[in-house]
């Protein structure tokens, strides 16, 4: 049964129903994937005798899983539609961390968060939904993407402290059921609500008509949402856009899952209580849910690239910074890293998501965004165990801290070179309309 008809009416507009629930998926998806492993970290390696580079291990486990069934989940997406996968990866998710409540080996933890739950968030979260509220937008698409991923950042500002309270009260075994729980309650109405295209149900992004959306280019200069040239992958793949557009997020965001898993250890070791590192980390998250606007608001006024290339900046000369936070403990300089980090992390993933739409369009976007996920493997499965490894070694975080450092401005150099393509040879508004039409018919 559909919570809501997207043909019902023009106001609201059906697609924020759609960056609502992607909003809602994103916040699961990324809090028990990334954000609340810092919780259980020592708590988990204290019970069970682990080292932390066996604990971070399981977080190369899940970059590897991810970035094998994404490239298979981008096609989908573009065929089925998001709906049925996003209730298949509730069940796998919400199921997979039930389990972990009860590994004792690490090979358990490997299997069951490493393998199951990643494979369930990849089939309800940050690629599926992303894909389809850029199907749903064009005028507007900065602005909805950013609002849709402010999921991610509001998963730090509620998961964390919500699993540390927790885990403190009723232990880490606990802790995981608690997860499985939110994790079904909230996914199955957001998953009812998902909606491929608005073309399925004759409607245009933005909830425009033809008329209105092609005013609204010619004042903007820009594509509208009846003539927004669509790539298929093959087109894509030929450009050297693609490939410098995947190197420059993958390299500049290498440290970005070691720093989310290892902020609070590491501030405890530098002498914070777990409630001051808890709480740094929350600013963290705070800044990087607040920014979302800012960078929705300029990213439909300025190029994503050029906005991307300012936050892999701030990102090098936060990481920096932090380094003499590990020594001195000085809780106003963590702070000050937190606001700047988290102010610049909040652009990721919208920027991200909305070159990839702007530069290759809508039809495709699953299939041609899904050649990162390969990629993604080579470039963020090192940096948690790297972290993690150059901590057992030296007892201390500081060179993974500067190479992380030095990946961002690498980033920087990439993604400034990371012209938009040359148009392909194919109509894309005759394109869409044909296929989408053929994909309407084949499933009625």
């Amino acid at each position: 049964m559909d919570f809501a008809s997207p043909r019902a009416s023009r106001a609201p507009f059906y697609g924020w129903y759609i960056v609502a629930a992607a909003l809602v998926a994103q916040f699961v998806a990324a809090g028990t994937q990334a954000y609340v492993a810092g919780a259980f970290l020592k708590p988990m390696t204290d019970d069970l005798g682990w080292s932390r580079s066996e604990f971070s291990a399981v977080q190369t486990v899940s970059t590897f899983v991810m970035g094998t069934v994404g490239f298979v989940i981008g096609g989908m997406v573009d065929s089925k539609g998001p709906r049925r996968l996003m209730l298949l990866g509730t069940v796998v998710c919400a199921g997979a961390l039930a389990l972990t409540s009860q590994v004792d080996a690490a090979w358990q933890f490997y299997l069951v968060r490493g393998v199951g739950q990643t494979v369930g968030n990849a089939l309800l979260g940050n690629l599926v939904v992303n894909v389809t509220v850029a199907r749903w937008f064009v005028a507007r698409r900065g602005l909805a993407i950013s609002i849709a991923s402010a999921g991610v950042s509001l998963g730090g500002v509620v998961m964390t402290p919500l699993a540390a309270w927790w885990i403190a009260e009723y232990g880490w075994r606990s802790g995981w059921v608690m997860l499985a729980v939110v994790v079904f309650f909230l996914m199955v109405p957001a998953s009812l609500l998902m909606r491929r295209s608005p073309e399925d149900d004759g409607l245009l992004p933005d909830g425009m008509t033809e008329e209105e959306s092609i005013a609204y280019s010619a004042s903007r200069r820009r594509a509208s949402a009846v003539s927004e040239v669509q790539w298929t992958r093959r087109e894509a793949v030929h450009t050297s856009s693609i490939w410098l557009v995947i190197f420059a997020y993958g390299v500049a965001n290498v440290g970005l899952g070691a720093l989310l898993l290892h902020t609070i250890p590491f501030l405890t070791d530098a002498g914070f209580s777990s409630s001051r590192a808890a709480l740094v980390f929350s600013i963290f998250a705070w800044s990087a849910l607040v920014s979302k606007l800012m960078w929705g608001i300029l990213m439909d006024r300025f190029q994503a690239r050029y906005l991307s290339a300012s936050a892999f900046f701030v990102m090098a000369c936060a990481v920096l910074v932090l380094i003499p936070v590990g020594h001195t403990g000085s809780f106003w300089m963590a702070v000050g890293v937190a606001l700047a980090y988290g102010l610049a992390m909040g652009g990721t993933v919208p920027l991200q998501e909305t070159v990839w739409a702007s530069y290759f369009g809508r039809l495709h976007l699953g299939e041609i965004r899904s050649i990162a996920m390969p990629f993604t493997i080579v470039f963020s499965a090192g940096g948690p165990l790297l972290a993690g490894a150059v901590f057992d070694q030296t007892g201390s975080y500081d060179g993974a801290l500067a190479v992380f450092a030095v990946f961002s401005l690498v980033g920087l150099l990439l993604i400034m070179l990371a012209r938009p393509p040359l148009r392909p040879s194919s109509n894309g508004a005759e394109t869409f309309e044909s296929e989408t039409a053929a994909r309407h018919t084949a499933s009625a």
